[in-house]
């Protein structure tokens, strides 16, 4: 079976600043995999195992994410085998369907696939979409959500998915596209042999054919209006301080 697992270097989440405008500061910010991304990469490197076959790493966007080699050997030390990239400098990828056709034209690329795993959105901008929309261009099952992957035969898969009040399980038949829920896996930290692994694995920057203009903008990206925490204390365990506390939250509007 042949998997490629799609992954998104996004900055570290804990390392971005709020400048006084309320912008967000981003250069400074260290580089990493965005964490629901991490639950692919597990998934793939699982389904690899059970089923004998490989996992191709997939990434997409600018050079100054991709080309970092500490990156690069941060991804190939999760289960991949080989790293396909489509370096491109001139889009940012925030448009959701943007990057479902870079994806989609990344997977013809490649040729031949099973499967194609993503997480269940990223860690930046959690649009939850992109595995849809991938799956949908490239015109095969595609299935959100997921939380357990069994193989069921040669050509297909059995998929749980789970939703608020049940739990579908799925036969899905072959090739298709499964965006990973959280809750599938805990991705493993990879241990000092596959770093030094990870080395060695082949890197293939891909050129792709397909129209990659973005379908909207972003006008704006500000970090929420901050405000002072109001301290409203009402002493006492009487009646009269049960009372005050109701008149108080009446007069808020609760």
């Amino acid at each position: 079976m042949k998997i490629i697992a799609c992954c998104k270097i996004v900055p570290n989440e804990e390392e971005i600043t709020v400048l006084p405008d309320r912008t967000l500061a981003m250069a400074d910010a260290s580089l990493k995999i965005s964490q629901y991304d991490l639950n692919a990469l597990e998934s793939g490197k699982t389904l690899a195992a059970e089923s004998g076959g490989t996992m191709t790493a997939l990434s997409i966007g600018s050079g100054a994410y991709l080309e970092n080699s500490k990156i690069r050997k941060d991804i190939l030390s999760r289960g991949a085998d080989d790293l396909a990239l489509v370096i491109d400098n001139d889009h940012d990828f925030s448009d959701s369907l943007q990057t479902a056709k870079a994806i989609a034209g990344a997977v013809k690329a490649m040729d031949s696939y099973d499967v194609v795993l993503c997480g269940a959105g990223s860690s930046d901008l959690y649009l939850q979409e992109v595995g849809i929309q991938a799956g949908t261009l490239l015109g095969v099952p595609v299935v959100n959500n997921v939380t357990g992957i069994k193989i069921a035969s040669e050509h297909s898969l059995e998929v749980e998915r789970t939703l608020e009040e049940e739990v579908e399980v799925l036969e899905v038949t072959l090739p298709a596209v499964l965006s990973v829920s959280s809750e599938i896996n805990v991705p493993a930290v990879p241990s000092m042999r596959e770093i030094m692994k990870a080395g060695k694995k082949p890197v293939n920057t891909l050129t792709i054919d397909a129209d990659i203009t973005p379908s909207s903008a972003t006008a704006e990206q500000l970090a929420p209006q901050q405000q002072e925490r109001r301290q409203e204390i009402v002493e006492g365990d009487n009646e009269e301080a049960v009372d005050a506390l109701v008149s108080f939250l009446r007069k808020e509007g609760f």
